[in-house]
């Protein structure tokens, strides 16, 4: 009987101790307002290497890109080839130079690599440089090159009407002209990249009269040019081109 006292005393002396010892060992930090939130976390516990309460600072955004300022560079404007734009009269003028087509030429178009190709056309460029082909097939033609004209023909007719297609264009024939102090003055058949050296060297070149320090150049729009022969061989930025009409004259030398 003593026995069993003595052991109810001494549980109820460890009851208060054992209470103390649970309260020290529980996780339960939310109640304790003395506490953090959330235990510490030692380097290197729970797989990650940063504390667990390290604060997470939000990430700077990343800077917008700069928006162009001023209007936007006509070389990034996309430009329909089809659209039909006014005629420039300073452009035409260039165009007729420059040996590309301007109002006034003869043209003639064919087709063929189909069965039955649409009509052929012949006829002058208008001053508004329109054409009007088979199937209301309307193209501007001024200061295009016959090669870019044969191109954009077949692209309004193919794949919408034709699956295939061979435009063709022909052109009468351009001519300069070379004379004075030359062996063989002449009317020529024009060419592409001519220029003033190479038409009298077309005509047989100088003769020993000529001076070569003094070749005119006259062009169809009224402009004269004088090219020396030697300089303008020493540098071919010299060397104008020559374009339809054109006249290159050579003069003669004071004996």
């Amino acid at each position: 009987m003593k026995s069993n006292q003595s052991k109810l005393w001494c549980a109820w002396a460890w009851a208060p101790a054992a209470l103390l010892l649970a309260g020290c060992g529980s996780t339960d930090y939310a109640s304790d307002p003395v506490n953090p939130q959330k235990p510490f976390s030692f380097p290197g516990q729970g797989g990650s290497s940063a504390p667990a309460y390290a604060e997470q600072r939000p990430t700077a955004p990343a800077p917008s890109p700069a928006l162009p300022q001023g209007p936007v560079p006509y070389s990034n404007i996309a430009v329909n080839p089809n659209v039909m734009t006014p005629v420039n009269s300073n452009l035409v003028t260039s165009h007729l130079q420059s040996g590309r087509l301007s109002s006034g030429d003869l043209i003639k178009v064919s087709f063929s690599d189909v069965p039955q190709p649409p009509q052929s056309v012949e006829l002058r460029i208008p001053e508004d440089g329109r054409i009007t082909l088979p199937y209301n097939v309307t193209v501007y033609a001024i200061g295009k090159t016959v090669s870019q004209l044969q191109d954009e023909i077949r692209n309004l007719y193919v794949p919408s009407l034709y699956v295939r297609l061979t435009v063709n264009i022909k052109t009468e024939e351009r001519f300069y002209y070379v004379g004075g102090e030359v062996r063989a003055p002449a009317r020529q058949t024009y060419n592409a990249d001519l220029t003033v050296l190479r038409a009298i060297d077309s005509v047989g070149g100088f003769t020993d009269f000529a001076k070569r320090s003094r070749i005119e150049l006259r062009r169809a729009n009224g402009e004269v040019h004088i090219i020396n022969w030697d300089k303008a061989r020493r540098d071919p930025k010299l060397d104008l081109k020559v374009y339809p009409n054109d006249q290159v004259i050579v003069h003669r030398r004071i004996l």
